[in-house]
């Protein structure tokens, strides 16, 4: 027989054939060539490998030819696109997947991915359905993403002011085997709700056990930072001082209605009560009801109208509103009462910036900077030069000599340096853009410093280290400008090098 048929069983024919020694090497060679042939089960190992040493950049190249094939291929592009901030493209591939069948393990990964993407998307509601489906497991290993869902569920609770249902879902997850940066996370979430209240409870507890760490699901893990640290400080504070700064650590969390318990603990008759009630004030205003934050920081100025705080914070709120004339007002008399504080000279410069009056603004960030003690200034230096380089207003004119004060006051900050960065390769410096970046870097700099870096390499000819330092701030925020901003120039690095 001919067609099909011949062509399928030829080699065996070929192998009947030849002689003993002739047909073993042939047989031998065929086996050998079906061992090398690509497998892309290999290729999905190497994509794991990359998703798990945080090198998304990497492993979306290699995951997006094999999703059409591989369900755990296309479950972990859908993985990636989440984290990229990709929401309708993440949750697409997450559904795709899971109805393509999935194992139990990547079934559970699937539903903490697509809650995470549901939440960030604004579906808040769905995605604290989509977690609870984890609770439905068959097997230790499945039943592993319970805690890890929970703590999930719980963080998006607490982001949404629903205190008592987040501290339920910390508690819930810090019952079942939690690995340690998970355990962390939770712990630290819980003393945050337990700290105003009950500050003996708020102190350190441990999860039931220590559970499997998963590095597929990591960069789902909730952010700590310097959170612990800012807290203690706050719990270790004489009782007196205790409320406040636990309303100033909540309202920079924006946790505003913890804040306002706080700052309604202070001691009415105590050295703190006017600033704890201007904070409160500032609070709600803050926490969307503009009307009544406005209404108790304007009785606050009437009944203390020589102090300035709460006039300055009256004065940010009209700011807000649009109301410059009265914002100008409170200004005005802030200035009188302390015409030498570099703060009023701050609040004078954001009243000429959102009037669009860029030149008095300027002028007013140089009075700051003037005024402003000398521990002071790099911070002073560095609001100033973060203005400019928002606006482009004279930006390599002013803006980048007040980046140089700002990165020499304090040459240690990450964020100095990289601001001087920015001002370089913006002005054209790219050598200067290049050092700073790395110092950056040095110091602890983030997506940005790495972006810089890249750009300035770029624009030096130097493409394979452009390369390089642009795929890794791709890499350290994949859900934001900088990915975005890298990714371009990543796309035009051709062009730098043919015009070399």
């Amino acid at each position: 027989m001919g067609g099909v048929w011949g062509h399928a069983f030829q080699p065996r024919w070929i192998l009947l054939a030849l002689p003993g020694w002739a047909a073993l090497l042939l047989g031998l060679g065929l086996a050998l060539a079906l061992a090398l042939r690509p497998d892309p089960r290999d290729a999905l190992r190497e994509a794991e490998r990359l998703f798990s040493a945080g090198r998304y950049h990497e492993a979306l190249t290699v995951l997006t030819p094999l999703a059409p094939d591989l369900p755990e291929a296309q479950v972990r592009l859908g993985m990636l696109r989440a984290l990229r901030g990709e929401h309708a493209a993440a949750e697409r591939q997450l559904r795709a997947a899971m109805l393509r069948g999935l194992k139990p393990a990547d079934y559970q990964r699937a539903l903490l991915y697509l809650g995470r993407t549901l939440a960030d998307s604004g579906r808040r509601d769905l995605a604290a359905r989509t977690w609870a489906l984890v609770e439905d497991c068959r097997s230790a290993e499945t039943c592993a993403y319970r805690a890890p869902a929970r703590l999930l569920a719980a963080d998006e609770a607490l982001r949404r002011g629903e205190y008592l249902l987040a501290e339920a879902g910390l508690q819930a997850a810090l019952a079942e085997p939690l690995a340690p940066a998970w355990a962390e996370s939770a712990r630290y979430r819980l003393a945050l709700l337990r700290a105003g209240s009950a500050p003996e409870a708020a102190r350190p507890t441990s999860s039931a056990a220590p559970g499997r760490n998963d590095p597929l699901i990591l960069p789902l893990l909730p952010v700590v930072g310097d959170g612990p640290r800012r807290l203690q400080a706050a719990l270790d504070a004489p009782p007196a001082e205790r409320p406040q700064l636990l309303g100033l650590l909540y309202l920079r969390l924006g946790l505003y209605g913890l804040a306002e318990e706080q700052f309604a603990r202070v001691d009415p008759h105590g050295p703190d009560a006017l600033g704890a009630a201007a904070y409160a004030a500032y609070t709600r205003w803050r926490a969307g009801d503009a009307s009544g934050g406005l209404q108790r920081l304007q009785a606050l100025v009437e009944a203390h109208p020589d102090d300035p705080r709460a006039r300055t914070l009256l004065a940010l709120a009209y700011l807000t509103t649009a109301a410059d004339d009265a914002a100008h007002d409170e200004l005005d008399t802030v200035a009188r009462l302390r015409p030498d504080d570099p703060g009023v000279a701050l609040a004078w410069a954001s009243w000429h910036a959102a009037r669009r009056e860029y030149d008095q603004a300027s002028r007013s960030y140089s009075r700051a900077l003037a005024l402003a003690p000398d521990t002071e200034r790099g911070r002073y230096a560095l609001l100033a030069a973060t203005f400019h380089l928002a606006t482009t207003f004279e930006l390599c004119e002013t803006g980048l000599s007040f980046a140089e004060v700002a990165a020499a006051e304090a040459n240690d900050d990450p964020e100095a340096l990289t601001t001087l960065a920015a001002y370089r390769y913006h002005c054209g410096q790219f050598a200067g853009a290049a050092e700073a970046a790395r110092a950056a870097q040095r110091t602890g700099g983030g997506p940005d410093a790495s972006y810089y870096l890249g750009a300035a390499l770029a624009a030096l000819g130097d493409a394979e280290n452009a390369r390089s330092a642009l795929i890794r701030a791709a890499d350290l925020a994949p859900a934001s400008d900088w990915r975005r901003r890298a990714e371009l120039v990543l796309g035009m690095l051709p062009l730098y090098a043919s015009s070399k």
